[in-house]
């Protein structure tokens, strides 16, 4: 019988490390992620991110979509504000029926977007910031041409074949095709349930 016992406890000790050393490679990568968004190097995020999306959209168009939105134009740019690292958080590792394990990566991302051509007056500021609050957002006008905007956000990390069951990373996003095309039904639910109940608390420690 003990012998049972602390076979169990070696099991289950097993277990508890492979987690946590699945937990800490997410939380390396995500940082990783945002440090190299922050560099502009786009080639290293996408080799973060999830090889499904290669399968729906040209991998070079993306690169060039990320440069040209951050590079700017003639009506605006936008910067990433940088990141916290101290801030993310990595849920528990969970898997599906079909052996995929996923989790969830938390963290605040901030951007600033500034009008090259216009300026805000109240009434324009009030339009915007309504507009950015029904995309899920808490924006400010530092001034009246910089827009200040803040998400709670979440990365879905997948491990499974397709990936070489290594980690691979997607924004989270069930408003995007792409996303719900790409992620099973399984981590969809799971991740619309954790992200509600982290807005929730976050809701509730703002109180």
């Amino acid at each position: 019988m003990k012998n049972i016992f602390f076979a169990f406890l070696l099991i289950c000790s097993g277990f508890l490390m492979a987690q946590s050393a699945d937990q800490k490679k997410i939380l390396e990568d995500s940082k990783a992620f945002m440090s190299l968004f922050e560099k502009k190097d786009y080639e290293g995020m996408l080799d973060l991110t999830h090889p499904a999306i290669f399968e729906k959209v040209d991998r070079k168009m993306m690169a060039d979509s990320f440069n040209s939105l951050f590079e700017g134009n003639d009506e605006f740019k936008m910067e990433l504000v940088e990141t916290d690292k101290n801030i993310f958080s990595v849920s528990d590792v969970f898997t599906t029926q079909d052996n995929t394990k996923y989790a969830f990566s938390t963290y605040l991302m901030k951007m600033k977007m500034i009008f090259l051509k216009e300026s805000f007056d109240e009434d324009k500021k009030k339009m915007m910031l309504g507009m950015m609050e029904a995309q899920g957002m808490n924006a400010k006008f530092l001034n009246d041409t910089t827009l200040e905007m803040s998400k709670q956000s979440m990365i879905l990390a997948l491990n499974d074949k397709s990936t070489g069951n290594t980690w691979k990373y997607l924004n989270y996003d069930e408003a995007n095709p792409l996303y719900v095309s790409i992620v099973p039904v399984e981590v969809m639910k799971k991740a619309k349930e954790y992200y509600a109940n982290l807005l929730i608390k976050q809701k509730e420690n703002a109180n």
